[in-house]
């Protein structure tokens, strides 16, 4: 169905034009593709033969002159191209069958060796994230020692009086209690750290423990494959072909049928017809 309102006019023009008025009116899907080919067909200068010019436009000597060099051309551009469908009837499921079991195969182990690598990738952040926390805490306690030095050097060191010592006690409370906040904050921030680390390194341990099955998992495969095709091919049931049909593509028509079939659906031919009757060829 249209969601554009050029859309319903097609439709409406091709019920009109084939004269069908009907209680079940026929739908009509048309695509951008299908409006292109109700357009007279322009071949661009590349493809369309002209005597006398290249695919360019320069000059060259005309192959009508020629009537050798005439039927060459006829030759290398037939007015219509043929393109004969042939399949295998006898190994063409089996085929299919053992190929299609060696990409997934195949497609497992890309599939893993690409989660492998992203574990190791993790692995590395998550190593480089701890070693910063620890320095981080580290740092912390050296920067708490300097300041309980210095608290205890600004209020009388060992010399101190009552009250010296009062105000070395409430001032070291509050460094006490600082320290032991960002304390707790980083020793969280790395049992999180060291927890991930193990998670990845179990996963990346299950990955490369798959590895090794997958990839033995593919050469097998890949043995029973090549043992398949052999073993049809000794029998000679590879050269066995049968014709499906043939495409052909019409130059001045611009147009594909396959088997003497148009290679569109009855909906599109519908519309074509109709669009035919007001003279839209």
């Amino acid at each position: 169905m249209f969601h554009r309102p050029y859309g319903l006019a097609l439709s409406i023009l091709a019920l009109v034009a084939a004269g069908e008025v009907r209680a079940d009116p026929i739908v009509i899907t048309i695509t951008k593709t299908d409006c292109s080919k109700l357009i007279a067909h322009t071949p661009s200068a590349d493809v369309a033969y002209k005597p006398g010019v290249d695919a360019r436009g320069k000059p060259v000597a005309s192959a009508e002159a020629d009537p050798a060099r005439a039927e060459f051309a006829r030759k290398i551009l037939p007015e219509v191209l043929e393109f004969p469908i042939t399949i295998n009837p006898v190994t063409y499921n089996k085929t299919k069958a053992a190929d299609k079991k060696l990409a997934a195969a195949a497609g497992a182990v890309t599939t893993n060796t690409t989660a492998i690598t992203n574990a190791k990738t993790q692995a590395t952040a998550l190593t480089s994230q701890l070693a910063t926390l620890t320095q981080q805490r580290t740092d912390l306690a050296t920067a708490y020692a300097a300041k309980t030095a210095a608290n205890t050097a600004s209020t009388g060191g060992s010399g101190a009086d009552s009250i010296m010592l009062g105000v070395r006690a409430n001032r070291q409370a509050t460094l006490d209690s600082t320290y032991a906040t960002d304390l707790a904050s980083i020793n969280t921030k790395i049992a999180t750290a060291n927890s991930a680390i193990t998670t990845n390194n179990a996963t990346l341990t299950s990955l490369q423990s798959q590895d090794t099955t997958l990839r033995q998992t593919y050469t097998d495969t890949q043995i029973s494959t090549t043992k398949t095709l052999a073993t049809q091919s000794a029998k000679g049931l590879d050269q066995t072909q049968m014709a499906v049909g043939t495409v052909k593509y019409d130059i001045a028509k611009n147009s594909f049928t396959f088997n003497g079939e148009p290679m569109i659906s009855d909906d599109q031919q519908k519309l074509a017809a109709a669009c035919a009757k007001q003279g839209v060829k």
